[in-house]
């Protein structure tokens, strides 16, 4: 797999893969699935290709892998052109309490 940094965005330098990877799109709440092709990532965001019907919703669950531990993003659709779309990481949405920061929560309720 060969890997070029792309330069032509500003903000987190992008990897564009030469052979886009096979990942997959889902509906927050899990009801619809979609193939993609991951073509550039970056540390705040990805470009990929749907393939199939269009994703309608904004924000979504990129899935990185398809068997094993699940290595996933949430995200938000930025932009569409045609089968290719933009989307942002969303950083505040997982993993922002610690588990210790839990317990203490239920603790107090």
């Amino acid at each position: 797999m060969k890997l070029t940094a792309t330069d032509r965005r500003k903000g987190a330098a992008r990897v564009r893969f030469e052979n886009p990877l096979d990942v997959r799109v889902m509906a927050i709440d899990g009801t619809w699935c979609r193939d993609c092709q991951l073509i550039e990532v970056s540390e705040t965001g990805a470009q990929i290709s749907v393939i199939g019907p269009p994703v309608i919703d904004a924000e979504m669950i990129l899935l990185l892998t398809r068997f094993g531990s699940p290595v996933f993003r949430m995200c938000m659709r930025t932009s569409v052109d045609g089968a290719l779309m933009e989307v942002l990481f969303q950083r505040d949405v997982i993993g922002k309490k610690l588990f210790t920061q839990r317990g203490h929560e239920a603790e107090l309720a």
